[in-house]
């Protein structure tokens, strides 16, 4: 009997330590699109983009937000930036794009995050965090990719922070909109041949 309780603890904390080794970082991400889809050459739209909480794992701390966009979008323009509510001291630098030395991740387009006292880390930060941006659909007579979504990456994915030991935040891309150009059909009248 005790040896079967003293199993069952082991295994309950297996699960609770592994679930909070591999938990994500961002948590109830939303969206707004204007106008609302569905998007014809020449649309403007503008995206808004909130990350209400983000923790951490092992005191990483939040470095960047990428905006990854289809092919079917063009003249990307920066809004708001993310506010630092109560984070460390630095700002939020628009790059379109940036490779991060220690890690040789590609970053861009979006905002990441100068620390002033080390560049190579994030802020501190936990949200809410807010951005913005305007695209353009492109002058297309074929169904283009106009996929939209937000990648968030932590200081330790981005090299700058190994501390604290354990693993890096590792979110998946949050998914905005998924959808292709709405073509009009070109209508000729027939041709007539004599």
């Amino acid at each position: 009997m005790y040896n079967k309780m003293i199993k069952n603890l082991l295994l309950i904390f297996l699960v609770v330590f592994t679930n909070t080794l591999y938990s994500q970082c961002v948590f109830n991400e939303t969206s707004t699109l204007t106008p609302p889809p569905v998007y014809e050459p020449g649309d403007i739209i503008q995206v808004s983009y909130t990350l209400p909480t983000f923790t951490g794992i092992n005191i990483n701390w939040i470095h960047a937000i990428q905006i990854n966009l289809g092919v079917g979008w063009i003249n990307l323009t920066p809004g708001a930036a993310p506010a630092n509510t109560f984070g460390a001291t630095g700002n939020w630098l628009w790059d379109v794009q940036h490779t991060f030395p220690t890690s040789n991740l590609n970053f861009g387009p979006g905002w990441r995050f100068i620390n002033d006292f080390d560049p190579d880390w994030g802020t501190s930060s936990t949200g809410p965090l807010t951005i913005t941006f305007t695209v353009e659909v492109d002058q297309t007579c074929t169904q283009d990719d106009l996929n939209i979504s937000i990648s968030v990456f932590d200081d330790c994915e981005t090299g700058g922070w190994t501390g604290g030991g354990g693993g890096c935040c590792n979110d998946p891309a949050f998914q905005i909109y998924n959808g292709s150009v709405q073509v009009t059909p070109i209508n000729t009248s027939n041709i007539n041949h004599f």
